[in-house]
């Protein structure tokens, strides 16, 4: 039987807020430049308590450092080839193509829930507990490295007229 204490409580409440804070750019809906790094500290704080959660004779830095920065990688990747629509005048940009954000978003809640399931059913090896918790850093690498390259991206993007846009 799960225990909960406040630490579940907290990690569900950041994946569910980094979930909400993807919702306007999945929709493809203009935002500030600002807005692509709304939803990253909740995602680093889900991944980083995830991992303080674990037992330390199961925790596995290594293999969480790696899904991290393999998620960095891949992030960046899809930031480099994600279509970017500018407007200079308002300061707003939309993604068009956005809803791999959300996508992340949700893998990085399901992952969470499946680490909450492997450590309440008190496995004797750990590893769907090591594999969720690493799949949770990759899903926050990915968020942080897709961000920063948009927002690299939007400095030198050309302009778009926004016609559409909402504040």
């Amino acid at each position: 039987m799960l225990k909960l204490n406040i630490l579940h409580l907290i990690v569900a409440a950041t994946a569910g807020t980094t979930i909400f804070m993807l919702l306007r750019e999945s929709r493809g809906r203009s935002m500030s430049p600002g807005q692509l790094f709304a939803a990253l500290p909740f995602a680093l704080v889900t991944a980083m308590l995830l991992i303080a959660m674990q037992s330390p004779d199961s925790r596995q830095p290594l293999l969480w450092l790696a899904g991290l920065a393999v998620g960095i990688a891949a992030g960046v990747t899809r930031g480099l080839f994600l279509t970017l629509q500018l407007d200079r005048m308002y300061s707003r940009l939309r993604l068009p193509n956005g809803r791999d954000g959300m996508w992340a978003a949700c893998l990085l809640a399901l992952s969470v829930l499946a680490a909450f399931g492997a450590s309440s059913a008190g496995l004797p090896n750990p590893i769907l507990e090591v594999g969720a918790t690493s799949a949770v850093a990759a899903c926050a690498g990915y968020l942080v490295g897709r961000a920063a390259t948009l927002w690299r991206r939007s400095l030198t993007a050309p302009h778009s007229t926004l016609h559409h846009s909402s504040p």
